[in-house]
Order: C-alpha cells, then structure tokens, then sequence
C-alpha cells in the first residue's frame, strides 16, 4: 500500500469509489448466486412434490386395475417437462407398473420405493422425489420423479450475465460519480495544496485560499487561513526585530570596535603609566638616596653654626641658624620618608605565610616607648597567618597603631587590633578612640604628603597613610577608614589567606 499513499488525491478518490462499488457489487452478485444455488433445489423439490401428486392421483385407477398402458400414458405427458430425467409408478408392494425415461438417461430405482413413505433427495447434479399415492385414505402405490438441474445452471448464467451488465454500468456511474466528487472535495484540496505550495515557494503569507463549501473542507480552508494571518502576523514582528536585532548588532560592532580602539590606547597608556610609575619610583628612590649625602653636609654645618655661633651673633643670625636647622631636619624627614614609600614597591620581599600575631609582637615592641610616653593601651584578638610580606606588615601596623597615639585626645587612650574572615580574605581593623577624622576627608588621608592638622601640633610629613594604602594593595587588598569626629577611627584593610594567589 506504499503506491497508494504518492498518488495524487483526485486518483485516490476515483480509486476508493471504484473500489466501494465494485467491492458493494461483488458482495451483492456473490450473495444473490450463493442464495440460488442454496434455494432453487428446494424450490425444484417442492415444484416435483406439486407435480408427483398431479399424476400421481392421475395414476391411481391405472394401478387399481394394474393397467400399465394407462399409467405409462400418464407418465408421457410428462414429456412436456423436459428437465424430468425419469418417472415411475409403483405398485402397492414396491414393484414397477409403468416407467419413463428421456431419451440418453439410464433408468434407476428410487429406494423410498419399497417404504412407500414420501422422500426427497437433493444430489450434485439430480433431484429424486418420491410421493405415495393414495386412494381415498388408502395406499395403492407410489410414483417417483428425478429431475436434473439444467434449469439452475441456466439461472445462474443468466444472473451471472446480468450481473456483469450491472457492474459495468455501475462502474460507469461510480466513474461518473467520482469525477463529480473530484470538483466537489478533492478541487478545494486541490486549490489548497496550490496556495500553500505557492506561499511556500514565494514565501508571501498575504495570500488566502478562496472558501467554497460550508463543510469541514470550508472549516480547513478557514484554519488555513486563519493560521497565515498568525503566520503573517509573527513573519511582520520578525522581520522588524530581525531589523532591530541587525540595526543593534551593527551598533554593539561599532561599539565594540570603539572599546576595542579605547582599551588599545588604554593598554598603551597602561603600559606608558606603568613604565612612567616604574621610572618615577626609581627616581624617587635614586634622588631621596643621593640627596641623603648632600642633605647631611648640609644638617651638619647648620648644626656646626649654631653650636659655634649660638649667641655670638644677633638675635636675628640666631632666628636664622635656627631657621636653617629645622629645614634641613624636616628635608632629612621628607627624603627618609620618600624613601621608605619608593621602597614599597622597589623592595618588598616575596610573599609568604606571615604570622599576624609574631608581626604585631614585633610592632609593639617597637612602639613601646610610644605606648609607655602616652599611656596608651593596645589590646587585640587572635591573629592569623596570611599571605604577606612580614616586613612591610609590621610597618602597616606601625603606621596604623602610631597614628592612633599620636592623634588621641585627652583621656585614656585604647587601641584595638581585630580581624574575621570577609568572603575569601581576612577583614583586619584597627580601631582608637582618638581625635577622629571628618567623613571629607577620607579619601584625603591616604594622598602621599597630604596634612590635615598643623606640623607644630601633629608633627609627621603626611606620608605614613599614604605608605599603608600601597603596601595593602601590594598584598592584593583594599585599605579605608570608618570615623566620627571626636570619637575616635577605625581603619579597615584586607589581606589574602594563605595559598591565595
């Protein structure tokens, strides 16, 4: 059946009619044929049991006298019958009085003959009755009767005959029919198929299909339709986001290469910066280094003049020397300090596991002469070992913590030293009861050489903040500040775990 499924629908419908009329026909000869062969030999028996006892009462007298002529007379008129084969009439004990034979058949005895009670066999090709033939109430014989079936087959030939002629013009008309059907339901299809080929070629969805019957075919044509007005509806929107969507991307390339131009020159003014950086600290270093000799000279003849002229000169020499000596002590400040900043990233160690608690330790003994002078008191909590150069730590607590002795306010000063874990690195805080600091100036405090206070009250050169911001963000950390004026400050500052990288 995989041929039927690939031929057009107008041979398939053509096809199925043919096929249900001839299958209805078929059906409707075959049953008509089989209800004659099944019924016409019992009709025959019945019409040879009506003709058996026709003369078989014609017969009767003839067998009273045991007059074979006149029974066999009888019997000759059944010559005008011509499908009986052979007759007989029996006497009262069995045997035969007269008999009659068409011409070519044989002569036979019927076997009910001798029970004398009425009998009917249907054969092949033969039907045999025998009836008693009876005299007022008596029995004085019998009579049989065989006719063949020539009749039926002659039945069946004519129905066979017009059967054929039935079925070929029942053909014809189911042909007819079928090419009725084919313009009724299979030209809508048809026309169908056509719209949905062309749409599907042209991709043009504004085409509809023409609704020409108000059934299921019309409903189909109304569904396709209506799907092409959604289709053409979603193709519309599709085609302008497509535009959108081409319109954005050409945008986002455009964008894409202005950031790309950006994050070139970017990289190159990261690499001048880096390398400008690099010179500049080298510089730093080189010229705070080379300045120390000069510096020197320059502090220790100042301080010659002013032990070896103290009070021989003017009060105005006097004002002057000392003029001198305190720049020359506050220059040596600056550059040592420059030095130490430059350092910072000229000289740091390599990172390794550094205990906090053994760092603190060491700080604090070097502060202690600062802690004894300011009665502070400085308390912490464990510590743990981070990832850091231990060096530069003990300088960031140095700061820090000096820092909070040197701006406290009156009153017992407390500085407290703690951490905890802040997602993947440690969250370190140092926190003083001191002076405080303005919200405006957080950002301010960490700029290299950057004062808030006045030199005669606060000494310093303003880079110690400015030292702990780069040696935190060596460590890969970030450093700010928590205050309230008056109240005192927190710094918080993080640092790697160690094995962090």
């Amino acid at each position: 059946m995989y041929w039927f499924k690939d031929i057009s629908i107008t041979r398939k419908l053509t096809m199925i009619v043919m096929a249900t009329s001839a299958a209805a026909l078929l059906m409707a000869g075959a049953a008509t044929i089989i209800y004659e062969r099944v019924t016409f030999p019992r009709n025959l028996a019945r019409h040879l049991a009506s003709l058996a006892d026709v003369v078989g009462n014609n017969s009767a007298a003839a067998i009273m006298f045991n007059d074979e002529n006149a029974a066999a007379e009888t019997l000759r008129a059944l010559q005008a019958t011509p499908n009986i084969m052979m007759a007989q009439v029996y006497r009262k004990d069995g045997g035969v009085l007269a008999s009659y034979v068409r011409v070519g058949d044989p002569m036979a005895t019927l076997s009910a003959a001798e029970t004398g009670i009425s009998q009917e066999t249907i054969a092949a090709d033969h039907v045999d009755i025998f009836r008693p033939i009876f005299l007022r109430t008596e029995r004085v014989g019998g009579i049989g009767l065989r006719s063949d079936l020539t009749e039926a087959k002659a039945r069946l030939g004519a129905y066979a005959q017009t059967w054929l002629a039935v079925l070929f013009v029942s053909l014809l008309g189911a042909l007819g029919i079928a090419a009725i059907l084919q313009r009724v339901m299979s030209l809508p299809i048809l026309n169908l198929a056509r719209v949905a080929r062309r749409i599907s070629n042209e991709h043009d969805y504004s085409q509809r299909a023409v609704k020409k019957t108000g059934d299921e075919i019309g409903a189909l044509v109304d569904g396709f339709n209506e799907m092409l007005t959604q289709i053409e509806a979603r193709d519309g929107a599709l085609k302008q986001a497509q535009g959108e969507l081409e319109k954005r991307i050409r945008d986002l390339q455009r964008e894409v290469a202005e950031r790309q131009r950006a994050e070139k020159g970017m990289a190159e003014k990261t690499v001048e910066l880096q390398r400008s950086n690099a010179e500049l600290q080298q510089f730093a270093y080189v010229a705070s280094h080379d300045l120390q000799e000069p510096l020197r000279m320059v502090r220790s003849y100042t301080g010659l003049l002013a032990r070896r002229y103290q009070g021989k000169l003017d009060a105005d020499a006097d004002e002057y020397i000392g003029y001198a000596v305190d720049g020359a002590r506050r220059m040596q400040s600056l550059i040592n300090d420059l030095l130490s900043y430059s350092r910072v990233g000229t000289q740091g160690r390599e990172l390794t596991a550094a205990d906090c608690e053994a760092v603190l330790a060491n700080t604090l003994v070097s502060l202690k002469m600062a802690i004894q002078e300011s009665g502070a008191k400085v308390c912490h909590e464990p510590l743990p070992t981070v990832r850091g150069d231990e060096v530069q730590l003990g300088q960031l607590f140095q700061n820090l913590i000096g820092n909070g002795i040197k701006y406290r306010r009156d009153g017992p000063l407390v500085i407290h030293v703690a951490c905890r874990p802040e997602g993947s690195q440690w969250l370190f805080s140092v926190r003083d009861n001191g002076i405080g600091i303005e919200p405006q100036y957080y950002e301010r405090i960490f700029t290299i050489f950057q004062r808030l206070h006045a030199k005669e009250r606060y000494p310093g050169s303003g880079i110690g903040l400015a030292i702990c911001k780069k040696i935190v963000e060596r460590h890969g950390g970030k450093i700010w500040v928590e205050s309230e004026l008056g109240k005192g400050s927190t710094f918080y500052f993080t640092l790697p775990p160690v094995g962090a990288n």
